[in-house]
């Protein structure tokens, strides 16, 4: 089980002032892009006691130029300079490196009502890092943080997780409360590397029966996290073909397929299941035999 460490600003921390209108402007410009690769992370609201209430994450990544925006929501967020808000990003997607206290991280942003800092771990402790891609724009209700993915290991698909942070009183907000989020560029949100299914009837498909498929889990890569909890799409849908003809579906997602009872025993049929989550999609083909 980890634990994510309640972190403070390190004393030798450099403390940068916080980007201007010119970088607001880079950003704007940014999210227009139509090379943009984007998830969205949802954190439930009113869990934050006296620290900043996080509600949300958004990421566009610029496939070309490789520049990632974090887009933090929620109230309150970095407003003084002992409420900080702080960005976690394991870049390599694997809580067993980096600081393991904090769920793998290799590299940290912190920022308050007027500055800044942006370190990675040196393998035994946090250090300042050398920089040319970060601006830092927000706070209150947005706080957005832009950074080249060569400044983050250039990686290409990562584990991170935010945290606002009272350090008067020692209340904090952590987004997810568990673990950690995760974002690929190429698949526009989390990696989802598998799914789970369940049929009716669980022995497969029946000549002249309806046969229903639904999505009730995803795997994605290791977050830290101890609860089993299933991960369960957003929304999922079928597409299905037996032998060389399609087959038409109904009920959620078209996922209720009804197998035609004449020259349908024996034949193969496969199921393309499409899923959706934090703004990824991905599909995934599985194959039957009618009985």
């Amino acid at each position: 089980m980890f634990i994510k460490y309640r972190l403070a600003r390190p004393a030798a921390a450099t403390r940068l002032k916080r980007a201007g209108p010119i970088a607001a402007v880079l950003v704007a410009a940014l999210v227009l892009v139509p090379a943009a690769s984007s998830g969205t992370y949802a954190d439930k609201s009113g869990d934050n006691a006296s620290a900043g209430d996080i509600t949300g994450v958004e990421i566009a990544a610029d496939k070309t130029s490789g520049q990632i925006i974090f887009r933090i929501t929620g109230s309150n967020l970095s407003t003084v300079a002992t409420t900080p808000t702080f960005l976690l990003v394991d870049s390599d997607a694997n809580p067993l490196t980096g600081d393991v206290m904090s769920v793998g991280a290799d590299y940290v942003f912190g920022v308050d009502n007027d500055s800044y800092f942006f370190q990675h771990w040196s393998g035994s402790d946090w250090v300042d890092t050398t920089y040319a891609t970060v601006r830092i724009v927000g706070g209150g209700g947005s706080l957005i943080i832009s950074v080249n993915r060569s400044e983050l290991g250039n990686t290409a698909a990562f584990n991170f997780w935010v945290e606002s942070y009272d350090s008067v009183n020692k209340k904090w907000d952590d987004a997810p409360d568990e673990g950690t989020f995760n974002y690929s560029i190429d698949a526009n949100g989390p990696d989802i590397q598998s799914v789970d299914l369940q049929t009716a009837p669980t022995a497969g498909p029946k000549a002249g029966k309806k046969f229903v498929v639904t999505a009730v889990g995803l795997h994605l890569p290791p977050s830290g996290a101890a609860s089993s909890a299933t991960t369960v799409p957003e929304s999922y849908s079928c597409q299905a073909v037996l032998g060389k003809r399609a087959v038409a579906g109904t009920g959620t997602g078209g996922c209720t397929l009804s197998i035609p009872k004449k020259k349908s025993r024996g034949k193969q049929l496969k199921v393309t299941v499409t899923v959706t989550y934090q703004g990824a999609t991905k599909a995934f083909d599985y194959t039957f035999r009618v009985r």
